[in-house]
């Protein structure tokens, strides 16, 4: 027989069957190309996907927001600055092993045999989901890594496949233990807890090192569902400790399979039960001691960021640097010296001679404290600073005069706008008129007459004494009794607002502060911050040099590299020449002495002060600014609502016995008892000379300035050599009088006296009375016609 390879067909074949099995030939055909084409299309849109994956970026994986911490002078923790995520990043060393072995055991049991992507446990997680087991996820720790730092929480499959290709990729550029570090640090797990230290420190108040093994099972399951196995809310919010309980279980159990703990340790981890604790230990929104000093360096510290970061000052940018701080892991040393801190907060309040509001009905206001709750607050209300001027070191901030009972409640030190008064003269008025060559004993005009340029009904401000007006005296006694319509003259005549405001910008007070006005740099209407006075009148005792005041002193990065040293980002530049400064301080010493100036109750121990009073008009508010050799430090006493005081509170009354009690306390605790010179050396050493002028016109008197006939006389007094007058006085008119008629003597006289009377030259401020009349009750004869005086010839004498 012979064989072939293609063998007859015996029967005849079934049109039916052959019909379907063409068609079942054909769409396998189909089906076969089909497939081949969404092979290569699924390929292509896998490509697609992971081109188009984030870049595998190292930084993102460490830099996760990490809690700062803010310390005192002398170390001490304070708070833990923190934003949403309360996180302390810790080195894989320094997590035990034990937690570690819980977390893989729970999460990823084949952490250390995988590459990025476990595929076996893959199909062994889609099995058991298709046949009705137990849900699973195949999502290893480096997966779960790649998607907490890179990647959204989107569910997609474009999302999954860039996941498994980053955690590849991610594998290949850090070992296991850099992995699993990264890991234990990013994960949330519960409450405002991010990172296995918190989270630690949160549930059972211990640290690392201290968990037993049933803490660390326990702390492994909450990253499962942190909502769902936190263990504060099953054991207080729901009363379903079983949960944690039975949960822990299944850890040590899968532990136990794994041989990642023996059977001893086994069967004592499960003989035991959770200690969770009740209140957070690492909960940082309590309050805390000594809070208006910690809250002004937090503001400090973010200004000074912002200067670093090259960012303008606003309130968009500060929010942001405030989030960066509280984000960023740093640490933070203050110069807050609790000691010093507290005993001043003490003095304010416990002292009992505040003034009373004018009206009992603003003895009190109310403040929200949030949630519908609010606080009664006492009126008036006060604020504090102290600075060493030798650093700028602020070593007080008192914001109110008690402490604070919620976190960021009005710290009047540095929020309050309120006016300062005649504190504010020193520096806006007479500082910069020295240093433009004035002296203390350059005459200036105190009378009820138009000031060029001054704008007000009147055309001058009142004295804040009825009856003070004087003529004519020097800015020495101007100063001294501080008076308004001199110092208003001061600035309109001889240094301009443009010029003043200069100043005090040089001086760092605030450009929103700055009233650029007569009466808001005159008279005080600025609302300067006692921290600003502060250190502008520790600029005068540093010899003119302004010293930006600060309350911390370093910042440290996470790494514990230096991110800002104060000493090199704190502004320092001379404002007022070295003489002006030892000018002012002499004279600023006067008004502190009995019978002499407004401030005599500011004295203290014994030691050299210099300061100055303010009493604001109305008696809104009183303070008073100044410094010993040592320190500077400005006190406000004054109303929240701007409310007046009584009719009797002013700087001297009220603010000058504070500030002393307040300043006298800082110098006993800090040791710095003995007598110091403010301004060291002799006038002589700033290259100031005494000369003596003639007290109205400022130039050489005359023997006709000796014998004012209103007993002006002259002044005598520092003025920078070279500064003082060469040309003698062209006011001054020798006049002979009759003593019987008080008129210009004719021949006939008798009995008569040569007097000094005025001519009032073309420009000089006298010339804007609107009437001689006004001029000549405070300068006897004195006359806009320089051969002539405004006295009638004698007719009494025959």
């Amino acid at each position: 027989m012979k064989y072939t390879v293609f063998r007859p067909r015996e029967s005849e074949r079934n049109f039916l069957f052959a019909v379907v099995m063409t068609t079942v030939k054909m769409l396998f055909f189909v089906i076969l190309l089909i497939g081949i084409s969404a092979s290569g299309l699924l390929a292509g849109i896998a490509k697609g996907w992971v081109d188009t994956s984030p870049d595998l970026a190292l930084d993102k994986i460490g830099a996760q927001s990490q809690t700062s911490f803010i310390y005192d002078k002398n170390g001490n923790l304070i708070m833990e600055f923190k934003g949403s995520e309360n996180r302390i990043y810790t080195e894989i060393e320094d997590i035990p092993q034990t937690l570690i072995n819980a977390v893989i055991a729970i999460e990823d049991a084949r952490f250390y045999e995988h590459h990025g992507v476990d595929l076996k446990r893959i199909v062994g997680a889609m099995v058991n989901n298709l046949t009705g087991g137990n849900t699973q996820g195949a999502s290893t720790i480096t997966c779960q890594l790649v998607k907490l730092t890179l990647l959204n929480a989107d569910q997609n499959y474009k999302r999954k496949m860039q996941e498994a290709y980053l955690a590849l990729e991610l594998e290949k550029a850090l070992s296991k233990d850099e992995i699993l570090e990264a890991y234990l640090n990013v994960i949330y797990l519960g409450g405002s807890s991010y990172g296995v230290k918190i989270a630690a420190q949160d549930y059972f108040g211990k640290d690392l090192d201290e968990l037993s093994l049933r803490e660390c099972a326990a702390l492994a399951r909450v990253i499962r569902n942190p909502y769902r196995y936190n263990p504060r809310r099953n054991y207080y919010t729901l009363k379903t400790p079983q949960v944690i309980e039975e949960n822990t279980d299944y850890v040590l159990e899968q532990m136990l399979e794994q041989q990642l703990i023996t059977q001893a340790e086994y069967d004592e981890a499960i003989s035991q039960t959770l200690n969770v604790v009740q209140t957070s230990t690492a909960a940082s929104d309590n309050m805390y001691a000594n809070a208006y000093y910690v809250e002004y360096s937090i503001y400090d510290v973010v200004t000074k960021m912002l200067r670093v970061e090259g960012l303008e000052d606003t309130s968009y940018n500060r929010s942001a640097m405030e989030t960066k701080l509280r984000n960023g892991g740093y640490r933070v040393f203050t110069s807050l010296d609790a000691e010093v801190q507290q005993s001043v907060q003490e003095v304010i309040t416990n002292w009992s001679q505040y003034p009373s509001m004018r009206y009992s009905n603003d003895s009190s206001t109310q403040a929200s404290l949030g949630g519908g709750e609010y606080l009664t607050v006492v009126q008036p209300q006060c604020a504090a600073a102290v600075m060493n001027w030798h650093t700028g070191e602020l070593v007080a901030i008192i914001g109110g005069r008690s402490e604070p009972v919620i976190r960021k409640q009005l710290n009047r030190a540095y929020q309050n706008d309120m006016p300062v008064g005649s504190s504010l003269k020193p520096l806006a008025v007479y500082g910069p008129a020295f240093d433009m060559g004035y002296s203390p004993a350059t005459p200036v005009l105190n009378l009820p007459i138009p000031i060029k340029g001054w704008v007000s009904e009147r055309g001058y401000p009142n004295n804040f004494s009825s009856g003070s007006f004087t003529g004519v005296e020097s800015m020495r006694y101007a100063i001294n009794k501080s008076n308004n319509t001199s110092t208003a003259h001061v600035l309109m005549d001889y240094v301009g607002i443009e010029n003043s405001v200069t100043y005090l910008l040089k001086l760092g007070v605030d450009p929103d502060h700055i009233l650029a006005t007569g009466s808001g740099l005159a008279l005080g209407s600025s609302g300067v911050s006692v921290i600003e006075l502060a250190a502008a009148f520790g600029a005068i005792a540093n010899k003119g040099v302004y010293q930006e005041s600060y309350a911390f002193t370093q910042i440290l990065n996470p790494d514990g590299t230096v991110y800002i040293d104060v000493n090199e980002v704190q502004e320092t530049r001379q404002v007022f020449k070295p003489s002006t400064a030892f000018m002012l301080v002499d004279v600023l010493k006067g008004c502190v002495k009995e019978k002499v100036g407004t401030g005599s109750r500011a004295n203290f121990g014994g030691l050299t002060i210099a300061g100055k009073t303010g009493t604001n008009t109305n008696n809104i508010g009183v303070t008073f600014a100044g410094m010993s050799g040592y320190y500077s430090g400005a006190v406000w006493i004054g109303s929240d609502n701007y409310k007046p005081l009584s009719s009797n509170a002013t700087g001297g009354s009220f603010a000058a016995p504070l500030w002393a009690e307040v300043m006298k306390q800082v110098h006993l605790v800090t040791g710095c008892t003995k007598n110091r010179a403010i301004i060291s050396g002799s006038a002589s050493d700033y290259g100031l000379v005494k000369s003596s002028v003639c007290a109205v016109s400022g130039m050489l008197a005359t023997s006709a300035c000796k014998n004012d006939a209103d007993g002006y006389d002259t002044n005598r007094d520092y003025f920078l050599d070279g500064t003082q007058p060469t040309e003698y006085c062209n006011m001054h008119r020798a006049v002979t009088v009759c003593k019987d008629s008080k008129k210009v003597a004719t021949k006939n006289c008798t009995d008569t006296k040569v007097f000094g009377m005025i001519y009032i030259p073309e420009g000089h401020p006298l010339r804007m009375a609107n009437d001689l009349d006004e001029v000549t009750e405070y300068f006897t004869g004195a006359s806009t016609n320089e051969v002539s005086t405004s006295l009638a010839r004698c007719t009494k004498c025959k």
